[in-house]
């Protein structure tokens, strides 16, 4: 589906969804705890996706938390596919760190708890990633995701990773606010929010994680790619 088109599918669902009342403010802690994934869709559609996944939200502090990601992909389930990102309550909402979240956008409905990631990927067609994730229902048991998940906390919580980026509370959390919205399909905001052109950076050191986005080359995931989408 060519970019043109996305974006008329986007257009119709903000008209579609612009009914939504506006939520009320949920604070971070009301959001920690275990997640499983719902459901992996991309426009267009593809493998570039997840068969299983599993988001825990853990509080740091009164004021911050650890979101660490695990996952499995559809195309290649032996794969490195973890994730983390750590975000900011403070007036005015929550907020994602600034760095190595141009690619992605979190909402969720208070009421349910309902937690959607849509991404932008790295290929020439512009894929759109709607992951929906729901409150877990008893503990985890996959033995890959939970090493994926420990994984992705030593990740975040390398002594690398602190001495590049300094303390969690003192990072940037500026540019990327979790939203509250009850049916956050593909709307105009998140296409607008990720534009159509991309850069790219390498960053060799171990502590840092893998990024799920697809790659405009194999289409394997690299390990090493984070997307500046941001103009």
């Amino acid at each position: 589906m060519p970019i043109s088109s996305i974006r008329q599918f986007a257009l119709a669902t903000v008209v579609a969804t612009s009914s939504v009342p506006a939520m009320a403010q949920v604070s971070l802690s009301a959001l920690a705890g275990e997640y499983d994934l719902a459901s992996s869709t991309t426009v267009p559609a593809s493998n570039w996706g997840f068969s299983k996944a599993h988001v825990s939200i853990r509080m740091v502090d009164d004021h911050h938390a650890l979101i660490l990601h695990s996952c499995q992909w559809k195309r290649s389930p032996n794969e490195a596919c973890w994730d983390w990102f750590y975000a900011q309550e403070r007036e005015g909402g929550i907020y994602l760190q600034d760095d190595n979240t141009d690619t992605v956008r979190f909402y969720v409905d208070p009421a349910s708890r309902k937690l959607t990631m849509i991404w932008r990927g790295l290929d020439a067609k512009a894929s759109v990633r709607h992951d929906v994730y729901v409150p877990a229902t008893v503990p985890l048991a996959d033995k890959a995701l939970l090493r994926r998940l420990k994984t992705a906390q030593s990740s975040a919580e390398h002594k690398e990773t602190l001495r590049t980026r300094g303390p969690v509370g003192k990072r940037s959390y500026q540019q990327n606010r979790l939203e509250l919205q009850k049916n956050p399909d593909f709307t105009a905001e998140v296409v607008s929010h990720f534009g159509v052109r991309h850069q790219t950076e390498t960053r060799a050191h171990p502590s840092l994680r893998s990024s799920p986005c697809p790659t405009s080359g194999s289409g394997t995931e690299t390990g090493h790619e984070l997307v500046r989408a941001r103009g």
